[in-house]
């Protein structure tokens, strides 16, 4: 794993909670997390096209920059550019990077450096008129020579608990990622994109790829986030969120399973008439 990512610990807790303490003071003008109902899951899908025939994606390495891509869409009349998102991870989902790219007379360009030799997925993702639409890449990029250690994340500690307990495809699971900053609950979250925090993530396959927000933006140190994966099986999630100026990223690693089918048991034998 990436050593600047940190190891969200998947703390298992059941739905109800715990009640205050007798002394604690009840604070009414403060907003309550809400955990949804794992059937309502129009609110919390996320309305995607998944590489939509007729749009077409260009993306690679400049020839004369190093670390830099090159980035257009065709077939779109235009993409705006606070829309644009590039997510960027390896087949080990080892690695993870949300950029969002800038304009350039040639198209987007963004920075990004490999950390290692290998075949990265680059998840391009722009919000239209309708909805999202996804359009994926595959690049096979050598290990950059300009990496740096970011010590950015040193003395933040991330929770993530899921609601419920056991989490299944097609149905709404709610993650509660709880920070603290120096042992202590962080309470002043910045908006990034107008969010607390930015979740994407993948199956182990890199199949099933979602994009999400949180409803609630209550600035910390508790966000829900809540996602209706598709696929059964292992997940690695990435959050993101801001504090003091800087991007801090978490990661989790999440088992979605396939819910049972209901088997009806056989009508009993109906005694024949004597």
């Amino acid at each position: 794993m990436k050593p600047f990512l940190l190891i969200a610990a998947i703390v298992i807790l059941g739905v109800s909670l715990l009640p205050p303490p007798a002394h604690a003071e009840l604070n009414l003008d403060k907003e309550v997390l809400v955990i949804p109902d794992t059937h309502d899951i129009k609110p919390y899908v996320w309305n995607v096209s998944r590489s939509p025939k007729g749009i077409l994606l260009e993306l690679g390495p400049c020839s004369h920059c190093k670390d830099t891509f090159i980035l257009n869409i065709r077939g779109i009349h235009q993409v705006k550019q606070e829309d644009l998102h590039v997510f960027v991870t390896d087949y080990r989902l080892s690695t993870f990077a949300h950029i969002r790219p800038s304009v350039t007379d040639q198209g987007y360009s963004f920075q990004y450096s490999p950390p290692a030799d290998g075949v990265y997925r680059f998840e391009v993702v722009f919000r239209t008129a309708t909805g999202w639409v996804d359009l994926r890449k595959d690049l096979k990029l050598a290990k950059s020579g300009n990496l740096s250690r970011d010590a950015g994340d040193y003395g933040y500690e991330a929770t993530v608990t899921p609601y419920p307990k056991m989490v299944y495809a097609d149905h709404v699971g709610t993650f509660v990622y709880h920070l603290e900053y120096k042992g202590s609950p962080l309470n002043d979250l910045e908006r990034a994109d107008g969010s607390d925090i930015q979740v994407a993530g993948w199956d182990e396959n890199l199949d099933d790829f979602v994009y999400m927000t949180p409803k609630q933006n209550l600035g910390g140190p508790d966000i829900g986030v809540s996602i209706v994966f598709t696929r059964a099986g292992k997940h690695r999630v990435f959050g993101e969120f801001r504090h003091r100026g800087a991007v801090h990223h978490i990661d989790s690693d999440i088992n979605i399973l396939q819910e049972p089918l209901q088997v009806r048991p056989p009508f009993p034998d109906t005694p024949s008439e004597g």
